[in-house]
């Protein structure tokens, strides 16, 4: 990757995001076009990383590494668990219980239409876009162009905390924002430790795999 073709996707990939976002505002919210908003987005961070990221940061992972991903996985869950009580509790101190009740059911309503769907194809390719699909993407660009980009000039820290928050911010969570931001930092950490993108990948497909096994158990 050179740094003029990295800064391009990832330019290419945050404009297009953002305005898929909006023109999502004017679509009918049907299943099938939640779905289809869902692949596009996360096919937009596939090509941003892939086309825009170091070969370097690409390779197979090692016993230690791919160890490492899935224990920094299941921690991370744990941490997530904890962060995202604290976050309710806190802000049921200080907003209307009713407001915190819809913040919660927002959070969670595009997932929950998706699998609670009649469709076996639509609530399958949910699962592979959490599973598979959300880790991939969002590593991919996130962690492997984004945060690999802009610690040249800024350094890690600040390129980890700097990609954590922009990952949290287009999640548009206000609950969860704060444990999106955490998972973000967590993921930058593995991968700046590694050089090696795959591990934040296995990390965050952990994640999201015992987030959807708690959500279709509560189902």
């Amino acid at each position: 990757m050179t740094r003029k073709n990295g800064v391009f996707w990832a330019f290419f990939v945050l404009g297009a995001v953002l305005l898929t976002s909006l023109v999502a505002r004017l679509l009918p919210q049907t299943e099938g076009v939640r779905m289809a908003l869902l692949f596009w987005q996360q096919s937009l961070f596939i090509l941003g990383g892939l086309f825009g990221a170091r070969r370097g940061v690409f390779r197979s992972p090692n016993r230690k590494e791919a160890t490492y991903g899935v224990v920094g996985g299941l921690g991370l869950y744990v941490v997530n668990i904890v962060l995202g009580v604290l976050s309710v509790w806190i802000a049921l101190r200080f907003l209307d219980p009713d407001l915190v009740q819809n913040l919660i059911l927002r959070e969670r309503a595009g997932a929950n239409v998706l699998l609670t769907s009649n469709e076996p194809l639509i609530v399958l390719g949910t699962m592979l876009l959490l599973t598979v699909g959300a880790p991939l993407g969002e590593e991919l660009f996130f962690r492997g162009l984004l945060v690999d980009l802009w610690r040249e000039t800024l350094g890690a820290r600040a390129a980890i905390l700097l990609g954590a928050v922009l990952f949290a911010f287009l999640h548009f969570y206000v609950l969860q924002f704060i444990p999106v931001l955490i998972s973000g930092i967590v993921l930058g950490i593995l991968f700046v430790r590694f050089e090696n993108v795959v591990v934040p990948i296995f990390a965050h497909s952990v994640v999201n795999s015992l987030v959807l096994v708690i959500w279709l158990w509560a189902l």
